[in-house]
């Protein structure tokens, strides 16, 4: 499934790109779709730009700008993103309120880098302005000859001055010698269409998570299992744990090790963040049964080789063994931001190990190479009864998950 996104570049005095502004886009036409709300729209970039592509990457290790409605801080899913790279636009509609007063002042003391959008003065605002460093100016909504006035006011609170829809170069000339310091408009740079695929989620799992996780005291069991039946979440949830926020000195070889890694409260935040974005349940849906099939059988196998204890690393070697296929990129370059054990590294990407035993056996068992499967099974002294049982197993398996979500 494809995902879009644009990226507008900011231009300091010199025009030079200082940072990225990324604009949420669901096509490739160039412009903002009708009918998406706010919170919808960041939610499903910050999923493509955070989690389905390389932030770094995308924005060439600059800032990225991003607009955040006032759902984002009242239910602080703002919290969940890195602020070392992330430059958080409270839009024009959020209120100068006793609440958000409060959350921006406790994002400012964490380290958020706070930029205000599409400013309009009032007396209200003056008391939050400390805690930003951006001031953007919508240049067409409030044009430049109505703001000389408050040029002192932004000075002295050390705040930087961008101007925004600058399409000629009489209004640069005119917003540079004001004193703005930065600038953004089609007279630059028109935005830049973005695009890359997603593996696309379940909504029948992703709500299925949602109602576990806002139970108050909820089963990890529960949520492994769920997690486990789909690809994607897995894949956003190792990509999000290895983002620079979380610090960990081992490497993870299970769904369940990564969910208590994370804790309750993130855990939860995580999902509703997933949620919002309501990503399309449409997917390759022979590609994914295959690979569900593959990790499930991988789980089964495992433990007749004699290795019990590797299970579940054993299912997620499984379940991550056609990313390259499902994203279209090589397998390398697909699992080098994923947080995982270096055996299941090791049978994906230099096919070693008994993991990758485990999969090369689930493998033949698919597709009729029964000379492999004599080889493994000779190799592991495996019981051809015990074998024939466990795979039995796993396609059942299969079968009531495609039952389920029908």
């Amino acid at each position: 499934m494809r995902f879009y996104m644009a990226r507008q570049p900011i231009l300091n005095r010199k025009k030079h790109i200082v940072a990225y502004e990324l604009l949420f886009r669901d096509s490739r036409e160039n412009r903002f779709p009708q009918g998406i709300a706010d919170k919808v729209a960041t939610a499903k970039l910050l999923i493509n730009s955070y989690l389905n592509m390389d932030l770094e990457e995308l924005t060439e290790g600059k800032p990225a700008l991003v607009n955040f409605p006032a759902h984002f801080l009242s239910e602080y899913l703002v919290y969940m993103l890195p602020y070392k790279n992330i430059v958080v636009e409270i839009l024009e509609t959020v209120s100068p309120s006793e609440d958000n007063f409060s959350v921006i002042k406790e994002l400012h003391k964490i380290g958020y880098y706070l930029a205000l959008d599409d400013f309009v003065y009032s007396p209200l605002w003056e008391r939050f302005l400390p805690f930003f460093k951006l001031v953007k100016i919508d240049i067409v909504a409030t044009p430049l000859n109505s703001i000389s006035h408050l040029i002192p006011m932004f000075r002295r609170y050390n705040l930087k001055l961008l101007a925004e829809k600058v399409e000629t170069l009489e209004e640069f000339a005119l917003a540079k010698s004001l004193g703005f310091d930065y600038f953004q408009g089609y007279f630059f740079c028109k935005p830049e269409i973005m695009e890359g695929n997603d593996i696309g989620s379940s909504q029948y799992h992703l709500m299925s998570i949602y109602n576990e996780v806002i139970k108050p005291e909820f089963s990890f069991y529960k949520l492994e299992r769920y997690f486990s039946q789909d690809l994607d979440l897995t894949y956003k949830l190792l990509k999000f744990v290895n983002s620079s926020e979380f610090k960990h000195e081992k490497e993870f070889s299970s769904i369940k090790q990564t969910m208590i890694f994370l804790g309750e409260n993130k855990l939860r935040k995580f999902v509703s963040l997933i949620v919002l974005a309501e990503l399309n349940p449409n997917k390759p849906i022979a590609l994914i049964h295959n690979t569900m099939i593959r990790a499930k059988l991988c789980e089964e196998l495992v433990s007749l080789m004699g290795y019990p204890s590797l299970m579940e690393s054993a299912f997620l070697t499984g379940l991550l063994s056609t990313l390259d296929a499902i994203l279209d990129k090589p397998m390398e370059s697909a699992l080098e931001q994923l947080p995982l054990d270096q055996q299941i590294k090791c049978a994906l990407l230099k096919n070693e190990g008994c993991l990758a035993h485990c999969l090369q056996l689930a493998l033949a068992y698919i597709e009729g190479d029964w000379i492999s499967v004599d080889y493994f099974t000779d190799t592991y002294n495996i019981d051809a009864d015990r074998l024939i049982s466990r795979c039995d197993r796993a396609y059942n398996w299969l079968r009531q998950y495609r039952s389920s979500v029908q």
